[in-house]
């Protein structure tokens, strides 16, 4: 039996990037996997490629179910609907992977410079709305469906560098606003146990990242698949709650519970 098997998970922003690599390992492991985001097929955000039935599909082929759910998580009753939908089907949720982020479409205006002056309004609504706002409202309708089975994992994806600012201001404030949310929710969920973490991924060669020309020659360092194996490893540990509140680095996971990238490395954690 797989070790997730029976578990139901939603992991947000899921038609690509880390989100589907997230989505992919946790159907390998056997897990149901709501998969979310805003690209179906005939109509993808930048008109990028990929899409969430694709993501529920590979899971569904790895040996868990995939279900995908069109859903925008900046707006309450897509959300809200959403989870109405999982305690209809299944009464519970065990797993919330938040992995949504509007930082990087294409469609946002060009700064005039590196300079948090020079950067347009909409990067900052960008990055802090389908960020740690939609983070939030995902957690807060997902939450009853944990709290009334007393268990349950949110696991928020984010990024940071110890003690530098990681990118622009704007990306930095967003990023550290994950993290202090999830310590926030760690105090706030002790009690119904369940544990919330922040996972920080290296730099990933995503579909962007390889569209872009960048691979491992030029520093992107890991797969999706990394992250995605250290969500597993938090899933499938009966003490995770050791780590509720933390900001986690995927390459201090992948010690920890000894799993690997894709290719049997444990890439260092970035700029490291």
């Amino acid at each position: 039996m797989k070790p997730l098997q029976g578990k139901i998970a939603v992991v947000t922003g899921a038609s690509r990037g880390a989100g589907r690599g997230i989505a992919f390992e946790l159907g390998s492991a056997g897990a149901t996997v709501y998969v979310t985001g805003r690209s179906v097929r005939g109509a993808t955000t930048d008109d990028r490629p990929e899409t969430i039935e694709e993501t529920a599909d590979g899971v569904t082929s790895r040996g868990g179910k995939g279900i995908a759910v069109r859903c925008d998580h900046t707006n309450d009753n897509d959300v809200r609907n959403l989870f109405e939908r999982i305690d209809r089907d299944h009464g519970r949720i065990d797993i919330l992977v938040n992995s949504v982020f509007g930082g990087s479409e294409s469609s946002l205006p060009s700064g005039e410079g590196r300079h948090f002056w020079e950067r347009p309004q909409e990067h900052w609504d960008a990055m802090m709305v389908a960020g740690p706002q939609a983070y939030l409202l995902t957690s807060r309708y997902a939450v009853p469906l944990m709290q009334q089975n007393q268990r349950g994992l949110i696991v928020n994806t984010t990024f940071f560098i110890r003690n530098k600012i990681s990118g622009n201001l704007y990306y930095d404030l967003a990023m550290n606003a994950i993290n202090r949310m999830t310590m926030g929710m760690a105090k706030e969920l002790k009690d119904f146990n369940v544990s919330a973490v922040a996972v920080c991924p290296g730099w990933m060669r995503t579909e962007r990242v390889i569209d872009s020309g960048f691979g491992p020659e030029d520093g992107a360092t890991e797969t999706t698949a990394y992250v995605g194996r250290a969500v597993v490893a938090l899933a499938t540990d009966p003490t995770v709650s050791r780590f509720s509140g933390d900001a986690l680095m995927v390459a201090d996971l992948a010690k920890i519970y000894g799993f690997t990238d894709l290719d049997g490395t444990q890439p260092l954690p970035f700029g490291g």
